[in-house]
């Protein structure tokens, strides 16, 4: 793996799955505290704490099904952030976000079916995947979106990181399949002997770390709620908020993190009767109705 001798310190701010809710809705999953009152501690947390970040992210599930003025808001919400913090949040779509609503009210741009990009430091590349698949709950990365991170990763030298929303399955997700992303094969064909150092996820709820090859996979805890996923065929949500903050350096990549609240009393519970991958014609079927 690529990897300099001498590397500046750089400090990145990893939040996920913020859930806020739509206006004139009730927020997910019978939260008990306001999720936007749950993001705002975390960025509280952030300024009171100097964690003084280089990098925010915040790797989807933005908000929850809502419309192009809840994305308007959030626009201006981190905008602010922005100033206080004095480093530029970037933000990802995970399954429960609109993409329509999205480039309508946050972007201000003309509708596109998929948002992925990359953005560069002195020394390290960061890739920002789109693993939405249609308003599925699974996630899944088009071959156009894969041909194009080759195409960079070829082109460039310096050590990569990788924030989508859906994670690759690993030993802590082995009965979650039906959820996660379901062509990680084709990502890993992708990225193996690469410079990629690490892929960061959010999706699940729950704080888990693994390795694929040598390519380390760290997914974060949600700051709307957590969810225990011990049952595969019976999983319990709490209130609950928690961020990451990801250190890189000499010593390489090293992660914190950071709970600020979790609740004990059970809000919700969801039944998985099946926690195999999904059908993947179904899968081809939403890919198809998205882009027609």
């Amino acid at each position: 793996m690529l990897r300099p001798l001498i590397m500046m310190a750089y400090k990145i701010v990893q939040i996920t799955d913020t859930h806020l809710t739509p206006a004139g809705a009730q927020p997910a999953n019978h939260q008990q505290l306001d999720p936007a009152e749950k993001l705002q501690a975390v960025f509280d947390d952030i300024y009171t704490t100097n964690v003084n970040p280089d990098l925010v992210v915040m790797t989807g599930d933005l908000i929850h099904e809502g419309h192009a003025e809840d994305y308007q808001h959030l626009r201006h919400i981190l905008g602010q952030e922005q100033e206080r913090l004095m480093a530029p949040i970037k933000v990802i779509l995970g399954n429960h976000d609109r993409t329509r609503a999205f480039y309508d009210g946050y972007l201000k741009q003309p509708y596109r079916s998929r948002y992925y990009y990359k953005i560069v430091s002195a020394e390290w590349d960061f890739y920002f995947l789109d693993t939405k698949c249609g308003d599925l709950e699974q996630g899944y990365i088009d071959h156009a979106q894969l041909d194009w991170l080759q195409a960079h990763l070829t082109h460039s030298a310096k050590p990569a990181l990788i924030f989508m929303h859906h994670p690759l399955l690993g030993a802590p997700l082995t009965n979650m399949a039906y959820s996660i992303l379901q062509n990680g094969d084709d990502l890993m064909r992708v990225i193996h002997g690469s410079n990629v150092q690490a892929i960061f996820s959010g999706h699940v709820h729950f704080a888990n770390t693994y390795e694929i090859g040598d390519i380390l996979n760290i997914v974060a805890d949600s700051t709307a709620y957590h969810i225990n996923c011990a049952n595969p065929h019976e999983h319990f949500v709490v209130d609950a908020t928690a961020y990451n903050v990801i250190h890189l350096g000499d010593q390489g990549i090293g992660v914190e993190q950071r709970p600020l609240r979790l609740g004990t009393k059970t809000i919700n519970t969801f039944k998985i009767p099946n926690t195999n991958f999904l059908d993947r014609g179904l899968i081809m079927n939403e890919i198809n109705r998205v882009l027609s």
